[in-house]
């Protein structure tokens, strides 16, 4: 059978097509386009029109090449787009990272406590969550859209809509809303009431693998293709694509956002888990993805866009790690998650910036920059894996780099270093390849998640960086904690 997944990221969107070929997956890039957000009217947008021509198109080019048995969805989370009476979407899908709910979080928290918000759903506090958007939306005057829908369908279920006719919440995708009450698994009505969110406003919640409908549409191909509710969001599909069966390992879901994370049984919401900002995640299998959020790859795609901007010119791989290696190692020191490198724009500057208000001079090299940008995040990360081995009580022995920043060979050897523990890259396409596995299961075709990851690690590359200067980073760790001030917050 030949499946089809589709991986919608912040920056980016792919298409990729796999069949199973005894124990290994062979797999095929059939689409990509380029996604970007759009500033408008003092709003942040997505174009949601053309990702949906995109997932049509993409659908188009694998069937001509063979029959499609099903297709999945995964993208980023907490956005929605909303649909009337008669079945249309009526509103402009807005950004996450749009400015409505920093204007309106200090209201909403007043109201709704974040401990609340923390205790019933287990999410991190954070502003782009659906919870936060949709009580923004009445400040902004916008209740009336909330109150006139028929629904709210995030991202993946969306297109899946589009496509089938078909209104769902996958479970993944309903566990990051903020809304989702872990301990029943049902939607908070004690939540919605107090944010000022209708009740009913999703649909019910369906679990990961479920066939929701089959693909209708002019155009579109005839016959039985299905659309599989995968785990819709993102990093849970990636982390399905784990290519191990090992228990005691951290993994970073390398992107835009970099999830810094464990699998667990059950959550932990200890006290010390809420003032950490640690989040609990619906992953496949029900498994809890633990999890710590950093600013992730956006603070380095965003430079790289100013100097693309700037001089007209992409840069590749190779010229980005020889201008690392070129640039003075532990010259600046970054945190990846201060405020002000949130919002899309100016990022070379924000990142001198940064450097001159904590003290350390202007930044003044591209090389310079994106070295800090790259060590920042290695330390980040070690701190996020000790903030979640305090809470676990055990040391995770390995880590496992997901998704396409496993590409960055010399932020994987920086990880490696931090952190003084073997590193392993890949797959670089993890979310398509989870999205693939859960399509397989659902079919019958595997057994499940254990037999799917055992394939995947037998079907990619898998790349290892072992540390060798560990004393050498250990000292400035101590260095970037005192600049940065995360040494004050303690862990």
């Amino acid at each position: 059978m030949r499946y089809l997944g589709f991986d919608l990221g912040a920056s980016s969107g792919k298409m990729m097509a796999g069949s199973l070929d005894g124990h290994k997956l062979k797999t095929e890039i059939i689409h990509r386009f380029s996604n970007r957000q759009t500033m408008m009217a003092g709003g942040l947008y997505w174009d949601i029109v053309s990702i949906y021509r995109n997932l049509e198109q993409g659908i188009k080019k694998a069937h001509r090449e063979a029959e499609v048995f099903s297709v999945g969805i995964d993208s980023f989370c907490n956005d929605f787009g909303l649909i009337d009476s008669g079945g249309r979407l009526f509103n402009q899908v807005r950004h996450y990272r749009d400015t409505r709910t920093e204007r309106h979080a200090e209201k909403i928290y007043k109201k709704t406590p974040k401990k609340m918000l923390y205790e019933i759903t287990g999410s991190q506090i954070a502003l782009f969550n659906t919870s936060m958007q949709m009580a923004a939306m009445a400040y902004e005057g916008e209740r009336f859209l909330l109150e006139g829908c028929d629904c709210a369908l995030l991202i993946p279920d969306l297109l899946g809509y589009l496509l089938t006719g078909e209104k769902h919440t996958e479970y993944t995708l309903a566990s990051v809303t903020q809304l989702l009450d872990y301990r029943t698994g049902t939607w908070s009505g004690e939540l919605m009431d107090s944010l000022g969110i209708r009740k009913g406003i999703f649909p019910d919640i369906v679990e990961t693998g479920t066939v929701t409908g089959k693909i209708r549409g002019e155009g579109l191909p005839e016959g039985d293709v299905r659309v599989v509710a995968v785990a819709g969001h993102d990093t849970a599909s990636a982390v399905a694509a784990l290519p191990t069966d090992k228990d005691c390992v951290g993994y970073i879901s390398s992107g835009t956002w970099s999830i810094v994370g464990t699998e667990v049984n059950e959550p932990r919401l200890t006290e010390e888990a809420y003032r950490a900002n640690i989040a609990y995640e619906g992953g496949v299998d029900h498994r809890y993805r633990m999890i710590k959020n950093v600013m992730g790859l956006w603070i380095l795609q965003e430079c790289l866009a100013d100097y693309r901007e700037k001089w007209g010119k992409e840069l590749s791989y190779g010229e980005v790690d020889r201008l690392v290696a070129d640039a003075e190692p532990w010259r600046f020191f970054l945190d990846p998650d201060d405020p002000s490198f949130y919002m899309p724009g100016n990022m070379l500057k924000k990142v001198s910036e940064y450097c001159v208000r904590t003290g350390q001079g202007e930044v003044d090299s591209l090389g310079a920059a994106i070295r800090a940008v790259m060590e920042g995040l290695a330390f980040k990360y070690r701190m996020a894996f000790e903030l979640l081995e305090q809470i676990i009580g055990y040391r995770l022995e390995e880590i496992y780099i997901l998704g396409g920043g496993g590409q960055n060979r010399t932020l994987n050897r920086f990880v490696a270093e931090a952190c003084d523990r073997p590193v392993y890259a890949g797959p670089f396409e993890a979310a398509l390849a989870g999205n693939l596995l859960v399509q397989m299961q659902s079919s019958g075709e595997i057994s499940g998640l254990k037999e799917g990851r055992g394939i995947i690690r037998d079907s990619f590359e898998i790349l290892e960086f072992c540390p060798e200067q560990g004393r050498l980073w250990d000292e400035q760790y101590g260095t970037w904690k005192n600049v940065t001030g995360e040494k004050e917050k303690g862990l």
